[in-house]
């Protein structure tokens, strides 16, 4: 959602200093993107789950995930580098793939276990 709202509309920087390719609209529509996934998937794939829990959800990936991207971005911004590896050149390494799931993962598996009451 956001690299496809960001390319076709983006034209506010979200946070030029830290990572100009961000855009407000491309932030919007991965929230947008997201909570309507989160909506589908809840209600559909866990039982008892309601579509309003996976709006949360959703809004919730998407903050988490653009914040853990925009903390690594800063991070590479500090210490000079465009790459944190070199095992995905071009990628900007494997900390470009994990950086949005390692703050996602504990928000998703709190925000299932008080839906579900399960733990």
């Amino acid at each position: 959602g956001a690299s496809a709202v960001g390319y076709r509309l983006g034209r506010t920087k979200l946070a030029p200093r830290i990572s100009p390719g961000k855009t407000r609209e491309g932030l919007a529509g991965a929230v947008t993107f997201a909570m309507a996934a989160g909506a589908l998937c809840v209600h559909f794939l866990i039982d008892g789950g309601l579509w309003w829990q996976g709006l949360l959800l959703g809004l919730a990936v998407a903050l988490s995930a653009t914040l853990g991207d925009l903390g690594e971005s800063m991070i590479k911004r500090d210490l000079g580098i465009k790459d944190m590896g070199t095992l995905l050149p071009g990628h900007g390494g494997v900390m470009d793939r994990l950086d949005s799931l390692l703050p996602t993962a504990p928000v998703v598996w709190l925000l299932l276990l008080v839906f579900t009451g399960a733990g």
